[in-house]
């Protein structure tokens, strides 16, 4: 390597060229948006964010639709099971089936017509219900006016 004796000719140049170029010739890595304002970087993300709102709020329109539909299924289903039960339910109170299930218990019909039985005793006294529950009893009036008698009390009129 040789020595430098002096000033290297045009470095003066070449330092005042170096202080005015741009960020990535001084050695020092841009910014890739440069300098903008924090207001603007906000605004921009508030504008991305404000634009995904409506795929969101559709999302969750869609996906309440299937839950709907699901529990809509699920009351059909629900609704179909109540029916057989209670076709189920009608096939044991039919008669035939009555008479079928005490036929196999050892019952059997009536030799003879019943007999029914008069019995000249009182039944039991009714239960006690608080008067609060019973309803107002009926008034009657002995002799009921007509409704042109009525008008008549009820217009101011000189007796």
């Amino acid at each position: 390597m040789a020595a430098i004796r002096g000033p290297i000719p045009g470095a003066r140049t070449r330092a005042r060229v170096a202080a005015h170029a741009p960020a990535a010739a001084r050695g020092r890595v841009a910014h890739p948006f440069g300098s903008t304002n924090w207001w603007v970087r906000g605004g921009i993300i508030i504008v991305g964010l404000s634009a995904l709102l409506p795929v969101i709020q559709s999302s969750m329109v869609t996906s309440e639709g299937f839950s709907m539909q699901r529990s809509q299924e699920q009351v059909a289903n629900l609704n179909g099971q109540i029916s057989i039960l209670e076709s189920e339910i009608g096939q044991m109170t039919s008669i035939g089936r009555i008479e079928q299930r005490a036929q196999e218990i050892g019952l059997q019909p009536p030799l003879a017509d019943p007999t029914f039985i008069h019995v000249n005793v009182p039944g039991p006294a009714p239960a006690k219900i608080p008067a609060s529950y019973l309803p107002a009893p009926a008034t009657t009036q002995e002799h009921p006016q007509s409704w042109w008698q009525s008008l008549f009390d009820w217009l101011p009129l000189p007796h």
